[in-house]
């Protein structure tokens, strides 16, 4: 399969910018990620900016070329016109189709992963009935059991609702694991966060460190303290199913069980297909 290529003039603009992209579920905290760093100077921090990867993000898992079109033809063109000297999305859709063609048109980007507990996304998906697999519209946002490269779910067709969203969390841990790893040996900035710690400002700082990121102003440091203290993006009103599964550890383990990967448990990082 022949890749497309980056033209020379574009790859050296981009050249003179740091880009950082992120590996996370959504759900998660990608929202206010991006408002606390806007507030450092030289930085352009965007949440899910136009073009988006989610009108392609469903196609690109079929053909890897759909998504390094996306990025030559529409993404990196609009990048490569930002002001600032440092661009970041904080997007949760780069880790779905978007990694590896970046990477083979020559551009390595800084990492931030930011996790949460599987099992709070999981709660989160589940209360806006946003079913990985198996609702149209959470297809344009989260990868299923019958996408190409995830993980194994056998019988995936007769687990319960709950039980397909924490699986993605799964899958987004996996990918985490082998994009730290394979953005470290590529010499990129890797910074792993909890939303807890960002929400603290020693959690705050050493993000900004691990990035090598300008560090606030006083009015920045103020605008994150104002930030810190105000809930954002809670969609307590999109939530539809206010009622959980009694036995979510059970439910948990057997998910466990059929995909043979437990989080928290460390192991040989493997690469995507």
């Amino acid at each position: 399969m022949t890749m497309p290529t980056l033209p020379q003039d574009l790859l050296s603009a981009l050249a003179k910018k740091r880009l950082v992209f992120t590996v996370s579920t959504g759900r998660s905290g990608t929202d206010f990620l991006a408002r606390v760093l806007s507030f450092l100077p030289d930085v352009d921090c965007r949440h899910e900016p136009k073009p988006r990867f989610s009108e392609y993000m469903r196609a690109a898992q079929l053909d890897p070329r759909i998504a390094s079109r996306f990025w030559i033809q529409e993404k990196l063109p609009r990048l490569a016109k930002v002001e600032a000297p440092i661009y970041i999305e904080t997007s949760h859709l780069f880790c779905k189709g978007f990694v590896e063609p970046l990477l083979e048109l020559g551009v390595v980007p800084d990492l931030i992963c930011l996790h949460r507990g599987a099992r709070d996304v999981a709660r989160s998906l589940y209360q806006l009935n946003h079913i990985p697999g198996r609702r149209v519209f959470a297809s344009n946002w989260y990868l299923g059991p019958e996408d190409p490269g995830v993980l194994p779910l056998p019988g995936w067709e007769e687990l319960q609702d709950y039980q397909l969203c924490y699986w993605y969390c799964l899958e987004i841990a996996r990918r985490t694991e082998v994009y730290c790893t394979e953005f470290l040996a590529r010499g990129a900035r890797v910074a792993r966060l909890s939303l807890a710690e960002l929400n603290d400002p020693a959690g705050y700082a050493r993000l900004i460190e691990a990035l090598d990121l300008p560090k606030p102003t006083w009015w920045g440091r103020f605008r994150y303290e104002r930030a810190r203290n105000t809930r954002t993006n809670i969609k307590a009103s999109k939530k539809v199913r206010h009622d959980l599964p009694p036995n979510l550890e059970e439910l948990e383990q057997e998910v466990i069980r059929r995909s043979g990967w437990e989080p928290g448990v460390a192991r040989p990082s493997r690469a995507l297909p």
